[in-house]
């Protein structure tokens, strides 16, 4: 009681000498009111795959019905391809054993299960967000993520959001000629250099431009396995990546084809705010068809993700809040 009378003496006074923002040392914050939103526009950027992992955002489910909804609506559209249901294969009977815990984390990553896993608690944290007055002025994802950037901003359904998000994952999982799905390496540098880098590297290309000091590779297993052992000798900071394939590369191209087919059936409307695409770094175009055939190929094609947000931010976006 002492204390909480001594924080309200010095906010008291704090406020009567300086009417501006301060900070004090004891930890007491205030500001007079909110970010300037004319001059402060705000981004909502959504997770790709690889960002999946065992028991995610089970603490805000368990204090959001809300958010409980959209995983019992996901494990609906989603239980003709999962083995058991999807709220399931995110949130296991909790195990003590180390290859159990490794055997979880795995079924989570399969393509068919981390899409929609990842797109339902994205969904559902944007749900509560809005609720509580959350109002972007854009949106964008990253990979996978771009279909629930597109969702957020008004272009398609609940149902439809999460029908596609299956659709996607099965699409990349259908078992491909290749003899290899190809995999993927994190590599902690420019564009410029690790472009130079892999030049003479055989069956590496860029699937993501990140940001100033990330790019992704893709390809071969054991092209990028090759990639990882060059690139570490010659001063890189590399990191395989958990995924199912090397996707945004010719490794998906059997995907490419059934999902655009799943696309075109469905009902799409005009975005409600502007959604920057993976594909050209600008905003998606207005009309439905436009919107599709970008969404159609999205997944064959590098990410340049570094573009997007430095487009966002030349709009004016200072604020990004990343689900």
């Amino acid at each position: 009681l002492e204390e909480c009378i001594s924080f309200l003496e010095i906010s008291i006074k704090a406020i009567q000498e300086n009417q501006n923002a301060w900070d004090h040392p004891k930890g007491i914050f205030f500001r007079p009111n909110a970010i300037d939103l004319n001059t402060n526009k705000i981004a909502a950027l959504f997770s790709g795959q690889g960002s999946q992992y065992v028991g995610m955002g089970k603490e805000s489910i368990n204090a959001f019905p809300k958010m409980a909804k959209c995983f019992e609506k996901a494990d609906v559209i989603t239980a003709d391809s999962t083995k058991q249901a999807l709220s399931k294969i995110i949130f296991p009977i909790p195990t003590f054993s180390k290859e159990e815990k490794q055997a979880q984390q795995k079924e989570l990553t399969k393509t068919q299960n981390a899409q929609p896993a990842i797109g339902a608690l994205s969904a559902a944290q944007y749900k509560v967000l809005k609720k509580a007055g959350f109002s972007p002025d854009f949106t964008a994802g990253h990979s996978y993520g771009e279909l629930t950037a597109l969702w957020a901003a008004g272009t398609y359904d609940d149902e439809t959001f999460l029908s596609l998000s299956k659709e996607r994952g099965l699409s990349m999982a259908l078992k491909t000629t290749r003899a290899d799905s190809g995999t993927m390496l994190v590599v902690k540098s420019s564009f410029e250099n690790v472009q130079q880098a892999i030049q003479s590297m055989q069956g590496v290309k860029i699937a993501n431009v990140n940001s100033n000091s990330q790019v992704v590779l893709g390809g071969s297993t054991q092209a990028i396995q090759a990639a990882e052992l060059k690139l570490k000798a010659d001063g890189f900071s590399v990191v395989p990546l958990p995924v199912a394939a090397a996707f945004h590369t010719e490794f998906v191209e059997h995907a490419q084809q059934p999902f655009s087919q799943y696309v075109s059936t469905q009902k799409f409307s005009k975005p409600k705010i502007p959604v920057y695409s993976n594909t050209t770094g600008n905003c998606y175009p207005k009309n439905e068809e436009g919107i599709k055939q970008i969404l159609s190929e999205q997944m064959i094609h590098p990410v340049l993700f570094k573009q997007q947000i430095e487009n966002m931010y030349a709009a004016g976006a200072r604020v990004f809040v990343e689900f």
